[in-house]
């Protein structure tokens, strides 16, 4: 695939971020709330009807989620699930080949597709996770459509079930988006809310897609700049700028308004180990492929935005409101951390 990014034009730069994933049942327009489990929605707004007492559960049945999806246009698709808690038989499981739990996250991002897996598989929980990421050329989503028909995940679509003091997710969610404003979203986190073979399926249609070629990105190694820009709502701002020195220290240069209109400047070193930290996040969570990226659709306090400056004058802006899977949520902040208060 060719580098998709361009040389620095100048342009104005300007931004902050959220899960596609939710991991409590919310409340959504024409749904009916109960306290049994055999009633479980995805939506807008998170309701507490009952105090959130250990093995307490909180359901709830969106009466308007459509049954027949008439999109063929899907453009989001994310579902995390976990069969740890199953019985198979020995010729479906191989215990050593078993999937355990695992998340599969695909959005368009532009005309390449992002995609993100993270499997558990082994005769053990945790015995075998592993995770991987890629701007990928080809469009999986025909596949994913299909598969979405094959398993009649919309049959589901609208329950949802929250059980408060498990020691872990025994079950999963599935949300899937279109682009005409049609969505599946079911979820549950004591037992599966797809079959196993589904879930081998999803894996399959992943680890395919990974075979497929890819984009190609600046080597970090080139990195010479990151900005980091955050303007809030109350006019207050936050600007740093690390500079990556030759011998791999960097140099974090801070200046903040907060509610007055005192100005705050700083200037701090800052060690090679912490520099090679924040490449690592910038790789392991697959930062340089956000610019591509969807907004996740919620609004937000503040915009924030990070800027990588590469030799050569190189440049990718990310903006901290993409959607992504769970799993890379949390690399934009592990950089501002660094930038606006460590340093």
């Amino acid at each position: 695939m060719r580098n998709i990014f361009k040389k620095n034009n100048n342009s104005e730069r300007t931004d902050d971020g959220a899960a596609f994933e939710e991991n409590e049942p919310q409340a959504c327009k024409g749904t009916t709330y109960s306290n049994d489990e055999s009633q479980v929605c995805g939506g807008a707004a998170t309701f507490y009807d009952e105090p959130r007492m250990r093995g307490g559960t909180i359901g709830s049945h969106d009466e308007n989620a459509p049954k027949k999806i008439e999109s063929e246009d899907m453009e989001a698709f994310d579902v995390t699930m976990s069969f740890y808690s199953l019985v198979l038989p020995a010729e479906m499981s191989g215990m050593w080949k078993r999937i355990n739990n695992f998340t599969a996250f695909a959005t368009k991002a532009g005309d390449n597709t992002f995609i993100f897996l993270e499997t558990d598989e082994g005769a053990h929980s945790s015995n075998g996770k592993r995770s991987e990421w890629a701007l990928i050329e080809d469009d999986i989503f025909n596949e994913l459509a299909s598969l979405t028909l094959k398993h009649n995940f919309a049959a589901s679509n609208g329950n949802s079930s929250y059980t408060y003091g498990l020691p872990m997710n025994f079950g999963g969610s599935v949300n899937i988006k279109y682009s005409g404003g049609e969505k599946i979203y079911f979820s549950n986190n004591q037992s599966p809310v797809i079959s196993y073979d589904a879930g081998v399926d999803i894996v399959a249609v992943f680890r395919k897609a990974f075979e497929g070629k890819k984009a190609v990105f600046p080597d970090l190694s080139g990195l010479r700049q990151i900005e980091f820009a955050e303007a809030r709502k109350n006019c207050g701002f936050t600007k740093a700028t690390l500079t990556i020195n030759p011998d791999g220290t960097g140099t974090n240069e801070k200046i903040q308004r907060f509610d007055g209109p005192k100005i705050f400047e700083s200037c701090k070193e800052v060690d090679a180990e912490t520099v090679q930290a924040i490449k690592r996040s910038i790789e392991n969570n697959g930062i340089l492929a956000w610019e591509l990226l969807p907004d996740n659709g919620f609004e937000l306090r503040a915009e924030k935005e990070l800027t990588f400056v590469f030799e050569g004058g190189e440049e990718i802006c990310i903006k901290s409101d993409r959607l992504l899977p769970m799993q890379l949520q949390g690399g934009f902040f592990d950089i501002e951390l660094e930038m606006t208060t460590k340093h």
